[in-house]
């Protein structure tokens, strides 16, 4: 879902795929909803670590999953996929090692990218991790 949406409930998968579009110059993960995913300068991928909890994940919602669910995957290698615990114990998607988030709240229609660059410190991700930028 695009736009401030809450998920009751982790999800058993989640598709990551690696797409090209306008303005960014570098491929960048988008989910089976077409949202972009991003990644925050703030967050640490060594160890991987959020520091986007509370009022930040409800505008930042992190990619979380069951535990034991799958990551179905197109144009992201699956070495660079991992999965850490959230303060609140849900678990979560990394890429890379970097926590990812579903979408910026304001992001309300599939490929926006309204997010890109906030703060310096919110960029899309791409598929090895890495913020992507134009």
């Amino acid at each position: 879902m695009v736009g401030a949406a809450t998920q009751k409930l982790p999800p058993q998968w989640v598709q990551l795929s690696a797409v090209s579009s306008p303005p960014l110059g570098s491929p960048h993960l988008i989910n089976i909803n077409q949202a972009a995913l991003y990644r925050f300068d703030n967050d640490t991928a060594s160890p991987s670590q959020s520091a986007c909890n509370d009022d930040c994940a409800a505008q930042w919602p992190p990619v979380t999953i069951k535990q034991g669910g799958n990551v179905y995957l197109a144009g992201v290698s699956p070495q660079r996929i991992g999965a850490i615990q959230r303060q609140d114990g849900r678990i979560r998607i990394a890429v890379g090692g970097w926590p990812v988030y579903r979408y910026y709240a304001g992001d309300t229609k599939l490929g926006d990218l309204n997010g890109q660059g906030i703060g310096g410190t919110w960029f899309a991700v791409g598929p090895s991790g890495k913020k992507v930028t134009r």
